[in-house]
C-alpha cells in the first residue's frame, strides 16, 4: 500500500520520550523507526525540523540539540545554549534561539559541533534565514523586537505588536506570531515589510496559538490555538483569516503535506488529519502514544 506521507513526530511512550518515522497509510499508520531520547521527565523537546535525511530536536531541558540520521540510524548530540527553542539552517549552519541565555548557537551541520554563539536580545525564541538576503533574524521575546544580522553583525531592528514566538517567510514579507497579555493571552499574527520593517496588517486570535507553517503554493498560513481547540487557516495575499476548523482536545503542533494538514493532539492521541482542498477533517489517525511535535519529511 502507497503511502500519502512520511512524518517525524516527537511522543510519549510507556514513559519514555520518543523520536518516531511514521508512514501514514489512509487512517492508519506503519512505524519505520522508533528513537529512545530518554525518561519523560528528563527531557523536553521544544522543537523539531527535518533536513536532508535527518531530524534536528531541541531539547530545552537539557540545552541539548540533537540530530537523528534516519538512514544511518545514528544519533548524535551537541550542547548549546540554556533552554534552546527554535531551529533553522542555512547552506553550511544551523542557528539555535536560547531562551534563557539571551544568545544564539552556531553549529557548523558537517561536523554537528558549536562554533560560536552571536549575542541576541533578551529572551530569543525564533530564528529565521534568508537565503535570498543572505540575513538572520531572532525574534526577542521580551523586547517585542526582531533583530535582522548580517554577516553576525545586528543590522536591522523591527518593532512588533506584541512578545514575538514564531517567525516564518512570505514572499517580502516576515510573518510573526507573537502574544499579547492584558489578563488573559491572545495571540496576533504580524506582516512586516522586510525591507521596511513596517506592521503591514494585524491579525487577531483570541486566546494562546502554539504553531504555525505556512504553506507556499496555496499561500495559506495553518495556526493551531490551544484555548479555543481550533485550526486557523489565513490567506496570505489578502491578510485574512478564511477558515477555522474544530479540533478539539489539545492540539500540539502541526505540519503540511501535498494533500493534508496533520495536527498531533495530545489528549486525544491521535493525528486529525485536515483535507487542503475542502478544509474539513479528512480523517484521524489514532496512535499508541501521546504525540507532541510533527514535521513532514518528504
Amino acid at each position: 500500500m502507497k503511502y500519502d506521507d512520511v512524518i517525524s513526530v516527537t511522543g510519549i511512550y510507556q514513559g519514555r520520550l520518543m523520536l518516531f518515522i511514521i508512514e501514514l497509510q489512509g487512517d492508519d499508520y506503519i512505524c519505520r523507526k522508533a528513537v529512545n531520547l530518554g525518561k519523560e521527565e528528563k527531557s523536553a523537546v521544544h522543537s523539531i525540523m527535518n533536513s536532508g535525511r535527518s531530524v534536528y530536536l531541541a531539547d530545552s531541558y537539557n540545552n541539548k540539540i540533537y540530530k537523528y540520521d534516519y538512514v544511518s540510524n545514528e544519533l548524535s548530540e551537541e550542547t548549546v545554549g540554556r533552554d534552546p527553542r527554535h531551529m533553522c539552517i542555512d547552506i553550511n549552519d544551523m542557528y539555535v534561539a536560547n531562551f534563557e541565555s539571551d544568545n544564539i548557537s552556531v553549529i557548523d551541520l558537517c561536523s554537528f559541533a558549536l562554533t560560536e554563539s552571536i549575542p541576541a536580545g533578551i529572551k530569543p525564541h525564533d530564528v529565521l534565514y534568508s537565503q535570498d538576503k543572505k540575513m538572520l533574524y531572532a525574534c526577542c521575546y521580551e523586547e517585542n523586537e526582531i533583530i535582522g544580522y548580517s554577516d553576525r553583525e545586528p543590522v536591522a531592528r523591527f518593532t512588533t505588536d506584541g512578545m514575538p514566538m514564531h517567525m516564518l517567510w512570505a514572499e517580502d514579507s516576515i510573518i510573526v506570531m507573537t502574544y499579547f497579555i492584558n489578563g488573559n493571552v491572545h495571540s496576533k499574527i504580524n506582516f512586516i515589510d522586510a525591507e521596511s520593517g513596517k506592521i503591514e496588517k494585524v491579525l487577531i486570535l483570541e486566546g494562546m496559538a502554539s504553531d504555525l507553517e505556512i504553506d507556499y503554493p496555496r499561500n495559506r498560513l495553518y495556526v493551531i490555538n490551544i484555548v479555543d481547540k481550533n485550526l486557523y487557516v489565513i490567506d496570505t495575499a489578502k491578510k485574512e483569516i478564511i477558515k477555522t476548523v474544530f479540533l478539539g482536545g489539545y492540539p500540539e503542533s502541526l505540519t503540511a503535506g501535498e494533500k493534508f494538514i496533520y495536527v498531533t493532539n495530545s489528549k486525544k492521541n491521535n493525528i486529525a488529519a485536515v483535507d487542503k482542498d475542502s478544509l474539513n477533517i479528512s480523517k484521524v489517525i489514532a496512535l499508541d502514544f501521546s504525540p507532541c511535535c510533527i514535521k513532514i519529511i518528504n
